[in-house]
């Protein structure tokens, strides 16, 4: 199949890219243009790179026709801290929810097999509960950033068409996520922890890191994999699916096998976040999502724990500092 990656340049998208391509399906990206996916792995190279702006349905409906473009993963997003909220309140609303609606409509007018929109667990805000795991179908978010609100009002778009459309969109909605090919794209405000402590590491110097980091995180390979199972799917059941590890990850653990791999590396954690030079500013701190669905229906089971996720992400990571 040929597969339209919205925002397929970000590091997800590239981490999508590569597992769908490996598994034989032929991949567009679609974005703002400027990153050349064959700078971070050489398979890259086979990579259909298509310069297009979501907030264009005109746009996107041109490039799944000239791409004979057959299933959509949507990634496209402006991941928006507090800070961009006060000046890019209107553009984070768009591209997060327009955006989805542009893709969606784009969808329909060309007869799209499938869509899966990336989610994210921003969506359940502060008021979370503090214990035990996310389920899809007990715990309603409750958003409480512009980020998360708009990516929830996506979602709920998505399961609209869905529901009311005959559009086969499924939401694919992501923990906590780090990898390979991680990189600033200026739409995501915070990059991820293990980026900014193995890059320290590496340098030999000391970080400050703080407590209370969200410990859900999850390997961008298995969240390519999850994805490529929801674009093979010959049925989805669902309209949202979690995709995490199912358990919690302890910063402190991958703090001390930083320290044990990189000897000049330094840490101490801290419970005031001002303090910290790592998490000063960071996702909201949430119980880890439950898989059971996503294994249950389509056999999903990560592959990347810390160690083996640790393992990988440092032989990546030593290329690039």
């Amino acid at each position: 199949m040929n597969v339209l990656i919205t925002g397929g340049t970000g590091f997800v998208g590239l981490n999508i890219a590569r597992e769908l391509m490996s598994v034989g399906h032929q991949v567009v990206t679609f974005d703002l243009g400027g990153i050349k996916p064959a700078a971070y792995f050489e398979e890259a190279s086979a990579l259909r790179v298509h310069t297009g702006n979501v907030l264009s349905a005109e746009q996107i409906t041109d490039a799944i026709r000239q791409y004979n473009i057959d299933c959509i993963v949507h990634g496209a997003a402006i991941t928006a801290s507090q800070d961009r909220e006060t000046t890019a309140a209107i553009d984070i609303v768009s591209v997060n929810t327009l955006g989805t609606i542009n893709v969606l409509e784009a969808a329909l007018a060309t007869g799209i097999k499938r869509v899966v929109s990336l989610g994210t667990g921003s969506v359940f805000g502060s008021a979370v509960k503090s214990s035990g795991t996310l389920d899809e179908s007990k715990d309603i978010p409750q958003p409480d950033t512009l980020y998360g609100i708009s990516k929830y009002a996506a979602e709920r778009v998505a399961v609209r068409y869905r529901q009311t459309r005959a559009l086969d969109v499924v939401v694919a909605r992501l923990g906590v996520v780090f990898g390979r090919y991680e990189h600033d794209t200026g739409l995501r405000d915070t990059l991820s922890a293990p980026l900014a402590l193995g890059q320290l590491a590496l340098n030999s110097e000391h970080a400050t890191v703080y407590r209370g980091l969200p410990n859900d995180w999850v390997y961008a390979s298995d969240v390519a994999r999850a994805v490529a199972l929801l674009i093979d799917a010959q049925r989805v059941l669902s309209s949202v699916y979690q995709i995490g590890t199912g358990r919690a990850w302890s910063v402190e653990n991958w703090c001390e096998q930083l320290a044990q791999t990189c000897p000049g590396f330094t840490y101490d954690m801290v419970d005031e976040q001002a303090q910290a030079t790592i998490g000063r500013v960071t996702p909201l701190s949430r119980p880890c999502f439950s898989i059971d669905r996503l294994n249950r229906e389509l056999g999903y089971e990560p592959k990347f724990m810390p160690q083996a996720a640790f393992d990988d992400y440092m032989q990546w990571l030593r290329t690039t500092v």
